[in-house]
């Protein structure tokens, strides 16, 4: 009973002097912004978790059960998958066709959409409205229903072909829908987008080390007075435990305030579904209400770690109980701290190349943590070391400030890798920020800069059909489009590969070619820019020989190894209308047929990855927001300490020379070493991550990460050489 009531009395102590100490304001408003943001971070992984498995399970309910061939049972519909693109982005496009009546429906449906009719979701019918979507596949007949898509911003659309262009052979005979999760085809959304462990070593990266940089700056905040005061419990016979509860009555009232704002903000999206900005997102509150007691737990562990990480991080006991200061010894570095930073630069360098694909991203992320976590130490304990060799210069030129700033460093190396992290911690996100949005394909360059010098004059269109649907696709056409007939052999050991065009005059003469047979090499001088283009997509690098004739286009064979495909040309050398020509071909050639840009699927793809690069600016901004809070309270609390300590000698030696010697040394060296460090290894870690062979990320992006860091350090440094000035003013003896 007594032990009850003295642990209520030291809680209550503890929670009335939070406020009252050195520090204390910075330190309680620390902790609450660390506790929510952790929380936010920690209930992040178990949205995305919950995220991935809803769109599993969604999808899954919608995947065929396709009959085998062979099969006892009957078959109830036809079904076939195929993509589309509208705006940039790629989206499923599945074909449906019901073979009895009241065949089972998919998901979302509510009736079978008649031949010519197409169902959308809301987010394609939106996003497509530009490009006549709704009458691309046909009539529209309605929107799929929130069960029917993996998410509510999802691109689907079911379409019921035309019955001249239903080709039951390209179908696969299905008896129903709904398979168990974790066995879908991946038909949709999911096809797109990384796997799970990505995100979360996004949100792991972006988010949880910065909250968790917060965490340890906020606190170790006033982390002196702080010491002084369990330095005196401690002489006084106070356990350990007793020691614990006091500390723990500092940092409760912060960090359970923390979470309720967090709660406050999750509580929304039980309700609601929550649009995310910058991101094509939307969080269905069905999958938040579904991962309710996964919430709880994660407010759990972030409370947990926030009232250990202010419990544990303070100084061990003292040899002498009846030293109620700090002592030096307080304030070194573990001997193996900085050992561990070029380990864990090895592992996060050679690290992804020796785990396999699924673990590679996981073991990189793994790694640059490591090495951001570890590099303030460094930093730390080079201080630590030279301040040593300061001190002993100052003492032997009579240099005051040197000396005092020499003793200073070499005494708290702590303090400076708890400076310096939030520093390091900022440029290692911004760099990583540049590497994940600047990777690009060489194919997908390729196509970009292909689209750039012809854009839509020229497209291709596939696939090639029988003579009346060529014909009546021709005769759909707009009045300034030609067609042209493109025969293609593949290159092999012999010969390299070859190409025909054939056509009506006036379609040749829309790309300068004679209407006459004629043979050329497709590297040669002087061609349209068109027929270049066309030439190095379809040889693959343009190496080969165009032939010309004038002839058909419409029911030609493929001979031997041959592949036929249609292109349409403008005759004025202005863009086609992609939605028209996208519309004429799936109307008239095939249900699945498409009107391309040269270059389009590898295009679309970098585009799924430019998608991927918006959710890496989103998560870098809130990295970067909680960093500038850790760069913020460390300051704070830094030059707090830093003006009560100097304050007194700018009173003694009567000037601010020695202020100035201090900062410059204390503050500024290490503050300039962590920007040049930084920047440098943040280089080095963008080896594992290379296309083809070359860093994404100019060198000269990092020179300038390091001088703007640099420049924001200087910043810092002298608002804290204006504190300590203003603090010498001010000061007067305390009986401290």
């Amino acid at each position: 009973m007594k032990r009850r009531a003295l642990a209520v009395q030291l809680l209550s102590a503890g929670r009335t002097t939070a406020l009252s100490t050195e520090g204390g304001r910075i330190r309680f408003w620390g902790i609450f912004l660390a506790a929510g943001l952790m929380m936010l971070g920690l209930s992040g992984l178990a949205l995305a978790y919950a995220t991935y498995e809803g769109r599993d399970m969604r999808g899954a309910a919608r995947t065929p059960q396709i009959l085998q061939q062979g099969s006892a049972d009957k078959a109830v519909a036809l079904w076939a998958w195929g993509n589309d693109d509208v705006a940039g982005r790629q989206h499923s496009v599945t074909y449906i066709e019901p073979l009895v009546q009241n065949a089972p429906l998919p998901p979302g449906l509510n009736k079978w959409p008649e031949p010519g009719e197409a169902v959308l979701s809301s987010a394609l019918i939106r996003a497509g409205a530009p490009e006549g979507i709704e009458s691309r596949y046909g009539k529209l007949a309605g929107t799929i229903g929130k069960e029917g898509l993996q998410a509510p911003e999802e691109r689907f659309a079911y379409v019921r072909p035309r019955a001249n262009l239903l080709d039951k052979h390209d179908m696969y005979p299905l008896k129903g829908f709904g398979v168990p999760a974790g066995s879908a085809a991946g038909v949709g959304e999911s096809m797109s987008i990384p796997d799970f462990s990505v995100l979360a070593a996004g949100v792991a990266g972006f988010v949880l080390l910065p909250a968790g940089a917060l965490l340890l700056v906020s606190a170790r905040a006033g982390s002196t007075a702080r010491e002084r005061r369990l330095a005196l419990f401690e002489a006084l016979g106070a356990s350990r435990g007793a020691r614990g509860i006091f500390t723990l009555g500092e940092a409760a009232v912060p960090t359970i305030l923390g979470a309720v704002v967090a709660a406050c903000v999750l509580l929304p999206a039980f309700m609601l579904d929550i649009p995310f900005p910058l991101v094509d997102f939307t969080l269905s509150a069905e999958d938040v209400r579904r991962c309710a007691a996964w919430l709880v737990a994660a407010a759990a562990t972030a409370i947990l770690l926030v009232l250990a990480a202010a419990v544990l991080l303070h100084s061990k006991r003292r040899k002498s109980a009846r030293e109620v200061r700090p002592t030096v010894g307080s304030q070194r570095l573990r001997a193996s701290g900085p050992w561990m930073f070029p380990f864990a630069l090895l592992f996060a360098v050679r690290g992804p190349e020796l785990a396999g694909d699924d673990l590679r991203l996981p073991v990189y992320a793994l790694g640059v943590v490591a090495v951001l976590a570890t590099l303030p130490v460094v930093v730390g304990a080079f201080c630590g070391w030279l301040g040593i060799r300061l001190a002993a210069a100052g003492r032997r030129l009579g240099l005051p400030g040197l000396l005092i700033a020499g003793r200073r460093i070499s005494a708290k190396p702590r303090g400076t890798a708890r400076f310096v992290t939030a520093l390091i911690v900022m440029i290692g996100l911004v760099a990583q920020v540049q590497l994940w949005t600047g990777l690009l394909g060489e194919n997908a360059t390729l196509a970009k800069q292909t689209q750039e010098r012809i854009g839509s004059t020229l497209l291709s269109v596939s696939p090639y059909a029988d003579a009346d649907r060529v014909q009546d696709f021709a005769a759909a056409m707009p009045a300034d489009t030609e067609l042209l007939l493109v025969r293609q052999t593949p290159p092999n050991g012999e010969s390299p590969g070859k190409i025909t065009l054939s056509g009506t005059c006036a379609a040749l003469r829309a790309l300068d070619l004679p209407c006459k047979t004629s043979q050329f090499n497709a590297a040669r001088s002087g061609l349209d820019p068109r027929v270049g283009e066309l030439a190095r997509w379809s040889l693959a690098g343009g190496d080969g020989v165009v032939t010309v004739a004038r002839g058909p286009v419409e029911g030609a064979k493929a001979q031997g190894e041959e592949s036929l495909s249609l292109v349409a040309v403008s005759k004025s050398g202005e863009a086609l209308s992609l939605p028209r020509l996208r519309e004429a071909a799936r109307t008239h050639l095939a249900a699945g047929a498409s009107a391309d840009p040269l270059g389009q699927s590898w295009l679309l793809g970098s585009n799924d990855l430019a998608a991927l690069a918006t959710w890496v600016r989103l998560l870098g901004l809130i990295g970067a927001f909680l960093t500038v809070l850790a760069i913020g309270i460390s300051a704070l609390a830094e030059f707090l300490r830093f003006s009560r300590e100097i304050a007194p000698l700018s009173v003694l030696t009567g000037g601010n020379g020695v202020n100035g010697s201090v900062v410059a040394w204390s503050l500024l060296f290490p503050a300039l070493l962590a920007s040049a460090l930084g920047s440098t290894i943040s280089m080095w870690l963008t080896t594992p991550i290379t296309v083809d062979g070359g860093a994404p990320v100019p060198g000269d992006m990092y020179v300038l990460l390091g001088v703007g860091a640099g420049v924001c350090a200087v910043a810092l440094c002298a608002w804290g050489w204006r504190s300590t000035n203003r603090a010498a003013l001010r000061w007067r003896p305390a009986p401290d």
